[in-house]
């Protein structure tokens, strides 16, 4: 969540007046490029083998995971095999909060969330020379829960003037009435967020009011949720091309959902916010007094589906020496997403004012668009010695080939690409891993490392050396063979990401005030791979 906020959008003005009131408008909007990358983001590692090594297993693995990562190691299965897990997964978010004023310094929030790891098919056909195995697999690849919960009070600064209009995004008319408001202060207006003064305008002095009196005592609560998951459907083949080398190749579905809830609530618990200081008129005559609470949410869901290509190689330079290259073709994605937001204002006398609650309302809609990966290259070893096995892997990532495109918006994705050609760059991940037999029970470590798409990750980060948006994981992990045909296996994850973000919300138009609601988290995601492989 490095943006701002996550779902605000520009749309075409309307023509308002003073009163609070209601029209229907035509969206025109985007997703950014670090929302996009983020949809975009894997686990390290998928099934209970490859997750104890954090690996994806580029060096060429006998297990249904080849799919995911090198399918080539497809070859090197040795009979038909039944693969099926249950995955646990939660994420703790321990965050900053860096606002001015704010009297809470540290808070902690957790998800968490239990389902199907994967369910996977091998098959070793029958053939008179070398190897030919298929496999059918399905596993989760991503789990996109994340949350953030506080409640604290704040004397410097207030979410209403982070809607207020600068000079260029009104017009006052010949009469002094209010004439017309960009996108993001159209909605704010209308909910009742903030007033305008005739009065104020005819003295020369920016017309509008919030309706927090900047300087008084307020409580802030706020209540951030992610959720969602991200699913492939592999077809994958791989046979044995040479006497050392195996090659193979998969056929990749992606299929997924994701939501994103935002809840900021401002209240004048101590009074300190008058009747004679804030009121609102409505078209109808009434009018309200005095402010009392502000609501403001935010929604989106996104249901999202892509196919891809991976193609590998897998070799032995020897009985103890393997290598590998895999090739992955860009994912070809179509994602659809609902969105929406919505303002509400309570005040001591005369009741209340809402605006978003409908669905013509400006700030809520459906857009359709498409995303094109990058391509991945991806490398690795395998030395086996004895008792022991060891693995290293590099994959390599050029985010600056990552592209919207979109029927509508053209001009706003132009400047989304154009983002991602400046900001992005070429990111490096690498994981090593290792397994030791000991008796009947593998046992298992791993550490691995994802970068950043950033091109300068440090002229976007705190200076304190770690940067935004690297993910770094470490794992364990431990098989036990039960019998000639049954085997159980364990992984146990747990990576870090850091990220700062702004609770206060801007557009297009950037930030409306100096004052910010930073909140720098150390988001920590753990995960549990339960594994059972029966060959058949």
């Amino acid at each position: 969540m490095k943006q701002s906020v996550r779902i605000l959008r520009r749309f075409t003005a309307g023509t308002i007046t003073a009163t609070v009131m209601m029209i229907a408008v035509s969206p025109t909007i985007a997703q950014t490029a670090d929302e996009v990358w983020g949809l975009h983001q894997r686990d390290m590692s998928v099934g209970a083998r490859m997750t104890g090594m954090s690996i994806r297993g580029f060096a060429g693995f006998g297990d249904y995971s080849a799919m995911y990562g090198n399918p080539a190691g497809l070859g090197y299965v040795d009979g038909n095999k039944l693969v099926i897990s249950l995955r646990g997964f939660d994420a703790i978010n321990d965050s900053k909060i860096l606002a001015g004023g704010f009297d809470r310094d540290v808070v902690s929030t957790s998800m968490d969330n239990t389902g199907l790891g994967n369910l996977a098919f091998l098959y070793d056909v029958p053939v008179a020379r070398g190897k030919l195995v298929g496999g059918l697999a399905l596993s989760q690849t991503r789990d996109f829960s994340r949350g953030l919960n506080f409640v604290g009070e704040n004397v410097e600064s207030t979410i209403s003037t982070s809607f207020l209009p600068f000079d260029n995004e009104y017009s006052v008319n010949q009469d002094g009435d209010l004439g017309e408001l960009a996108d993001l202060p159209f909605a704010a207006f209308n909910g009742g967020i903030f007033e305008y003064y005739r009065e104020l305008h005819e003295q020369g002095e920016y017309p509008f009011y919030s309706a927090v009196v900047p300087g008084t005592l307020i409580e802030q609560s706020a209540s951030v949720s992610e959720s969602g998951e991200a699913y492939e459907l592999n077809a994958g083949l791989a046979w044995q091309a040479t006497k050392d080398i195996m090659v193979g190749a998969s056929v990749n579905i992606f299929v997924g959902d994701y939501r994103f809830d935002y809840n900021f609530t401002e209240s004048d618990i101590f009074d300190e916010n008058t009747v004679d200081q804030y009121n609102v008129i409505l078209d109808d005559g009434t009018l309200l007094e005095g402010f009392n609470e502000l609501d403001y949410q935010q929604r989106l869901t996104s249901d999202m589906a892509g196919v891809n290509l991976r193609v590998g190689m897998s070799g032995k330079l020897s009985d103890r020496f393997r290598f590998g290259v895999a090739l992955e073709s860009p994912t070809w994605s179509y994602f659809e997403e609902s969105y929406g937001e919505q303002f509400t204002t309570r005040f001591d006398l005369g009741g209340s004012v809402s605006y978003g609650d409908h669905a013509e309302d400006v700030g809520n809609g459906f857009f359709e668009y498409s995303v094109r990966s990058p391509w991945r290259l991806g490398v690795g070893v395998r030395l086996e010695g004895g008792i022991a096995m060891l693995t290293g892997e590099a994959e390599v990532v050029d985010w600056t080939q990552l592209r919207l495109s979109s029927d509508e918006g053209g001009e706003v994705f132009q400047e989304v690409n154009r983002v991602i050609d400046s900001e992005y760059g070429i990111a490096l991940n690498y994981a090593f891993g290792v397994e030791i037999e000991v008796w009947f029970i593998d046992l298992r470590w791993g550490m691995a490392f994802r970068s950043s798409p950033y091109k300068d990750p440090a002229a976007i980060s705190p200076p304190d050396g770690r940067q935004i948006g690297d993910r770094r994981g470490t794992s364990f992990g431990a098989g036990i063979k039960l019998t000639d045909g049954i085997r159980v296996d364990l992984g146990l994850h747990s990576e870090e990401e850091r990220d700062v973000w702004d609770l206060y919300p801007s557009d297009d138009a950037g930030p409306r005030q100096e004052s910010r609601f930073e909140v720098d988290e150390m988001l920590t995601r753990r995960s549990a791979v339960l594994q059972l492989t029966v060959k058949l």
